[in-house]
């Protein structure tokens, strides 16, 4: 194992370190960052490489430890592929849940919907960032690395592209997200405005009669009805057909336009 400079150790140690490829003069660090169990509670974790001439190492970070991998680039291949597998599957996880979301949505309008829409948002516009350096990473590593005749070029160039094929589902996801909050947001507003038209009608109604209801409350003399023995059977009568006459204007005005 080479030695490392100190510097260098502190970023292989750190569980939070970026996506990153640097060269030095007895050996080169990669570090990839991909993001873990997306559909679950996720988090984010930094791998790290040490490679110098014929040897590669993986820094073990639970045990604090160098591991020399057996078959250098091949191994670390082998390594790699598993993970950004397992990132593509937790990405096609969430795109079946965002197409439930988007069914449940359509049938039924519910605002718990905005709870699920801001937890998956936050996890698919994290990991879009996080993917999109570690596919620059990949990419620099293998344009620096190609030069050499024992570099496995073909198995890393696919790599690569499943790097890349994940980010573009990522970016799909998130998208599909941006179209549902729109449609939530056109539904809510629908439903407000109907809301405030119902209101309106109901005030256009009521305003009327609640200055009927103001004109016999007055403590005056010469009110109609006054000395009627049915006189507040009458006024009740009179507020009715008032009441009546408005509906139907406002149903007629309604169905006109």
């Amino acid at each position: 194992m080479v030695e490392l400079h100190e510097l260098h150790l502190q970023d292989l140690q750190n569980p939070l370190h970026p996506s990153t490829f640097e060269e030095y003069k007895d050996y080169r660090i990669l570090v990839l960052r991909l993001p873990e169990k997306m559909s679950q509670k996720s988090k984010i974790t930094s791998y790290g490489f040490i490679l110098a001439e014929d040897s590669v190492y993986f820094y073990d970070k639970k045990h604090k430890d160098f591991n020399q991998l057996p078959d250098a680039l091949d191994e670390m291949y082998r390594f790699l592929d598993g993970k950004i597998d397992t990132l593509m599957h937790d990405i096609e996880t969430i795109q079946e849940i965002i197409v439930s979301l988007e069914e449940n949505l359509y049938s039924k309008f519910s605002s718990a919907f905005m709870d699920q829409w801001h937890n998956l948002k936050k996890e698919l516009s994290r990991s879009e960032r996080i993917i999109l350096k570690a596919v620059d990473t990949l990419r620099l590593f293998i344009a620096k690395s190609k030069i050499s005749d024992q570099f496995p070029l073909n198995e890393f160039s696919d790599l690569h592209e499943h790097l890349e094929r994940t980010l573009r589902s990522n970016i799909a996801a998130n998208d599909q997200l941006d179209n549902l909050y729109r449609y939530y947001n056109l539904r809510s507003g629908d439903r407000m405005n109907r809301s405030i038209y119902i209101l309106t009608i109901i005030s256009v109604i009521f305003l009327p009669l609640n200055l009927v209801v103001g004109f016999f409350g007055m403590n005056t003399g010469g009110l109609p009805f006054q000395g009627h023995p049915l006189g507040t059977a009458y006024a009740f009568m009179t507020m009715i057909i008032f009441a009546a006459i408005l509906t139907t204007a406002v149903l007629w005005k309604i169905k006109k336009s």
